[in-house]
């Protein structure tokens, strides 16, 4: 099976029911433990409850970190199901004491910011974050423009912030993609040729590491 049909064949269980995921699912969300230092993480797959609304679902996400989690032998963190309460990907990685992992905590937005990829280190300085500059010199490899911290995607209220003050350590940084960098249906030569092989180059900064 090919690239762009195995990352349609894993988007399906995530946009059925008008993106509610796979309600029959136990587990709101699901982690795969490959015993890696490093944890890809998608906390919108689907739909989800935030702010006392029903949040639309980061499209693709769900696939994409599916997709290179088995690929490169990374664990993953992904939303199986929307939930009509609050459930926080943060309270997961504390109950599962995933606490000495990296994370790349994978989002999508829609907004037009003037950049394809927003890099967020919530509370804690850049300088914290030992891989962060290595992931803007990949994205500018790949003729992407990133920003780090952008005031509307800083990922404070996020995992990278809820992180940050339960475990106090700079080890999740959240990864806001544009639209056409997650869209295999429509731009799948972009998907395949920028998109994943930009985030096998992070994954393997981190992997040398381990």
């Amino acid at each position: 099976m090919g690239i762009k049909e195995l990352l349609k064949k894993y988007n399906e269980r995530f946009m059925q029911n008008n993106s509610h995921g796979d309600e029959l699912c136990e587990e709101i969300f699901e982690f795969t433990d490959r015993s890696s230092l490093l944890i890809l993480s998608a906390p919108h797959s689907t739909r989800s409850f935030v702010a006392k609304r029903e949040k639309m679902a980061d499209l693709y996400t769900g696939a994409l970190v599916q997709y290179l989690g088995e690929k490169h032998h990374v664990s993953t963190l992904i939303r199986t199901k929307y939930t009509p309460f609050k459930a926080l990907i943060s309270d997961c990685v504390v109950q599962k004491n995933l606490g000495e992992h990296y994370f790349l905590d994978i989002h999508g937005f829609n907004q037009e910011v003037g950049y394809d990829i927003c890099l967020g280190t919530g509370e804690f300085s850049e300088e914290a974050y030992p891989y962060l500059q290595g992931i803007v010199n990949i994205a500018h490899q790949f003729g992407l423009k990133a920003v780090i911290n952008h005031p509307n995607y800083m990922g404070k209220i996020g995992l990278t912030g809820r992180y940050q003050k339960f475990y106090n350590k700079p080890n999740v940084i959240q990864v806001e993609l544009k639209q056409h960098l997650r869209d295999f249906y429509g731009h799948f030569d972009v998907v395949k040729n920028i998109t994943l092989p930009f985030f096998e180059q992070i994954i393997r900064q981190y992997q040398a590491n381990e």
